[in-house]
């Protein structure tokens, strides 16, 4: 029951997020801004809820260091997915 409820909170997780990526960029392309929390924010919520469901065993605070470094890395690989999405709808932030 515990892993039920993991996983059906990782759908709104996923969900959530993905309509604030969604959101975002339609404001992008029909306003010309977008908020730059939801553009980094978002796919952090993506990645950590399709993380949480397919691990919903790993939900919660992690107590063993394994665990932590790998809540570590899937932070890691959010921000990173969070400023890749920056620079696809704003190139001219990087430089280019």
């Amino acid at each position: 029951m515990n892993n039920l409820k993991f996983r059906l909170f990782a759908l709104v997780i996923v969900a959530a997020s993905a309509g604030i990526i969604y959101y975002n960029w339609m404001q992008l392309n029909t306003e010309g801004s977008y908020s730059m929390k939801g553009a980094v924010f978002g796919p952090i919520g993506v990645v950590g809820g399709i993380f949480l469901l397919l691990f919903p065993e790993s939900g919660g605070k992690p107590e063993t260091t394994a665990g932590k470094v790998v809540a570590m890395l899937i932070f890691g690989i959010g921000i990173a997915a969070g400023l890749y999405n920056l620079f696809l709808m704003d190139p001219s932030r990087f430089g280019m």
